[in-house]
């Protein structure tokens, strides 16, 4: 997102104020739709805070026009759809579903299609007053206090590209996976084969309990995983690196080189 103003500036944050928040006025007009604007804006802030389900980012919204957002934005191309892999619970002649799961409906996720947007939609759009005032510092702080969280989607991301190339895979094989009972970060099936994947954007080691939570998760949605890949912006506990287990997968910061040079 950052690469190609980053050069002309000595950290990332001082490349935010003078490239985006001083040019704020600019930058959003891109950002204006002609209809439902309002609730446009409402629903692009929602989800760019949000865990990206499709039902919880239209709470606020309007029914009634829930559905017409959701088409216009795909059409200009600012969001995209990830389809869910759970299976909805159905009855049988000799299984009937449990009474709080009548109602329950399996929910897509909806991305941004670009890490711009849902940096405008997470940090800019929600604090136009101040920067209407030139509170340009306030608005920083906040975007310093909220960086690590906002990294830890695109981090995901490149976890899944760096993945894809040492499975020898196209990267649109590998996806998330949620139910009703959990997420996991990454999650790929291919010719009989199944890896799940954790990604943690953390100025600290992961710890083996990272691991334990994670096959913790797969036993609960009946998930066999043949690979476990584990990425750490931080690196590994020593107890995590000396596993010997040939099913298990440690990529560092280093390992993301070979995608981006």
């Amino acid at each position: 997102m950052f690469d190609r103003i980053l050069k002309n500036y000595d950290n990332i944050f001082e490349a935010i104020e003078y490239e985006i928040l001083r040019n704020y006025k600019n930058i959003s007009k891109h950002f204006d739709f002609d209809e439902n604007d309002k609730e446009i804006k409402i629903f692009l802030k929602k989800l760019a805070r949000s865990d990206r389900k499709r039902f919880n980012t239209l709470k606020q919204i309007p029914r009634r026009i829930g559905s017409v957002i959701i088409n216009n934005l795909l059409s200009k191309n600012i969001i995209q759809i990830e389809k869910s892999r759970e299976i909805k619970p159905k009855s049988t002649k000799h299984h009937k579903i449990k009474k709080e799961l009548r109602h329950y409906q399996v929910q897509d996720k909806i991305h941004f299609k670009n890490n711009f947007t849902r940096f405008w939609f997470r940090f800019c759009e929600p604090n136009l007053e101040l920067l209407d005032k030139n509170e340009f510092e306030t608005v920083l702080n906040l975007i310093k206090q909220g960086f690590e969280l906002y990294c830890s989607l695109p981090f995901e991301l490149a976890c899944m590209e760096l993945l894809a190339k040492e499975l020898n895979i196209q990267k649109e094989l590998i996806t998330s996976y949620w139910d009703k009972e959990n997420e996991i970060d990454i999650f790929v099936e291919f010719d009989g084969f199944t890896v799940v994947g954790e990604a943690k954007y953390k100025d600290r080691k992961i710890c083996k309990n990272v691991l334990n939570i994670l096959q913790a998760k797969c036993k609960r949605s009946n998930l066999n995983p043949n690979l476990i890949a584990l990425f750490s912006k931080s690196g590994f506990s020593n107890e995590l690196l000396n596993l010997k287990n040939d099913k298990i997968l440690l990529f560092e910061i280093n390992d993301f080189k070979d995608i981006y040079e």
